[in-house]
């Protein structure tokens, strides 16, 4: 070492990084970006269940309005595992009908009819004739397909001979086969209805005949709400929202209570109770005393 040179100098200090503290503000960085991400991806979630709830909005009220085409036309749109497309007679049914399938095509089916019934309504008979033969009558051959091949199923050897597969906790009821028996019934129900609607051309004042149950406002009440369930279903939403459950329970709840405490209090006093019951939950549930909920 040359002393001469570094005599007098003071050496050069590198300044010490402290790695503690980078490391620190690294983590704190990765955190808040990943927070970031959460938060913009639940509200991207909650900006999308609301674009859906309002597009629910819009089917239920085209159908309580008398406009069931235009709520077919925003589930095939917006909701298309709810409406399967109808099996085309072009294209032969090579299965029997999964519980979905079979279903979506009841559902299908009840808009249908109700479209049926709204051009009736508003005096539009020759349409109506033209959509029922176009579109009414496939839903026989539909369910008379499925159940030949049913019928075929049931028939054949290496079917009959086979045992039952277990899918285990993949298991889904709406991928479950259809029953023949179920089938047969409801072709005769939907042969049924088809003729009822049908008939309402033949009347004058269709809200004056024995069919005017038909044209009720309740009717598309009580579709709509099924059409919202399908959609929530599709959705693997629950049917009720979980407030609504909640306040249900809570009414039912309170109710009970408050039954008890009046009995209690309105009972001769040799007949009062001398100690308070406790709250069971499974008296409660049993109990054929339990006041209806709301």
């Amino acid at each position: 070492i040359d002393t001469q040179k570094t005599k007098g100098k003071e050496p050069v200090r590198t300044p010490k990084l402290d790695t503690n503290g980078t490391q620190k503000e690294l983590r704190k960085d990765v955190r808040c970006s990943a927070d970031t991400t959460k938060v913009e991806r639940a509200n991207e979630l909650i900006d999308h269940h609301i674009e859906y709830l309002r597009i629910r909005q819009s089917i239920c009220s085209s159908i309580e309005a008398g406009e069931p085409q235009v709520a077919t036309d925003l589930l095939s749109s917006y909701f298309r595992p709810v409406l399967i497309p109808l099996v085309s007679l072009e294209r032969p049914i090579n299965s029997l009908p999964i519980r979905r399938e079979f279903n979506a095509t009841l559902l299908r089916f009840r808009l249908d009819t109700q479209y049926y019934v709204e051009l009736v309504m508003n005096h539009q008979e020759l349409d109506a004739l033209q959509f029922g033969q176009r579109t009414l009558w496939r839903y026989p051959t539909i369910f008379e397909a499925w159940l030949e091949h049913s019928l075929g199923f049931a028939q054949s050897p290496t079917q009959t001979d086979v045992e039952p597969v277990d899918v285990g906790a993949n298991a889904n009821e709406d991928d479950e086969i259809v029953p023949r028996e179920e089938l047969k019934l409801k072709r005769a129900e939907i042969m049924q209805h088809i003729t009822d609607v049908a008939a309402l051309v033949a009347y004058p004042d269709p809200r004056k005949s024995t069919l005017a149950y038909l044209l009720a406002q309740e009717r598309r009440s009580e579709l709509a709400a099924a059409v919202n369930s399908a959609i929530l279903r599709s959705m693997r939403f629950p049917e009720e929202p979980a407030l609504v459950t909640l306040v249900r329970q809570l009414a039912t709840t309170s109710a009970y209570l408050v039954g008890y405490r009046s009995s209690a209090r309105t009972a001769p006093i040799d007949e009062r109770p001398q100690t308070r019951v406790p709250w069971v939950l499974d008296t409660f549930v049993n109990s054929d005393d339990v006041p209806s909920p709301l």
